[in-house]
């Protein structure tokens, strides 16, 4: 396990925009938006054999991850609205109860939210039980998807390559809980039930909703 904080020279980024990981060839593991520090659990790796946009992607597997140290940007109380954005490829040797994203180290600890290829867990006010956003939005395998979950103060959104990309709509609607005061950390590729075996690029955390009607996914990095 190695944590790093490295320093970086920040392009315009913006402010809405509270940590942005590209995990491109240039960028590694770094969070070019407000350098949080990063705990590297394992050996992940920056890819060039599967990116989004050319410049490299996150390659994680069992027992290979990153950790968004615990911090005040991920204190989401207050019904405060956000939006946790990526694009993942998952390979066919990807478990579905793996996570791509997680609040949680343990598998009995209830937290605000884990997203799987095909279930997201959004924890209840109390975080003492579950919702679950499982009806649609199924990410794929063998081919980039855009997953946005969006906090907008009243719902709980799940997007999958945007609405209405599969038969079903791929919005999920379910109240905003109103989550404990406290510092959070952010599994990148991983949940207490297991690491997922692919590829990430252009994780984003928003403090606002960025999508609250259909949308296209981003066409270019960020």
């Amino acid at each position: 396990m190695m944590l790093i904080n490295p320093y970086q020279v920040m392009p315009s980024i913006p402010a809405s925009t509270r940590i942005l990981m590209p995990f491109t060839t240039t960028s590694g593991f770094a969070d070019i938006a407000n350098n949080h520090a990063i705990t590297v659990i394992g050996s992940p790796t920056i890819s060039t054999a599967q990116s989004k946009f050319g410049a490299g992607s996150l390659r994680v597997s069992s027992g290979n991850y990153l950790r968004i140290n615990s911090t005040s940007t991920l204190d989401m109380s207050g019904k405060k609205p956000f939006t946790f954005e990526c694009w993942v490829y998952l390979t066919s040797g990807h478990s579905s109860v793996s996570g791509i994203l997680s609040m949680r180290s343990s598998p009995v600890v209830y937290c605000p939210l884990v997203v799987k290829e095909s279930t997201t867990f959004i924890g209840y006010d109390s975080l003492d039980s579950w919702s679950f956003l499982n009806s649609y939005g199924v990410v794929g395998r063998n081919t980039w998807s855009h997953v946005a979950l969006v906090f907008d103060g009243t719902n709980v959104r799940l997007y999958v390559n945007g609405n209405g990309t599969f038969d079903n709509p791929t919005i999920s609607n379910d109240p905003h809980p109103s989550w404990p005061v406290g510092d959070r950390f952010l599994n990148v590729g991983y949940d207490a039930d297991g690491v997922i075996d692919g590829y990430i690029n252009d994780l984003r955390i928003s403090d606002y909703a960025v999508y609250t009607s259909d949308f296209t996914p981003p066409t270019s990095p960020f």
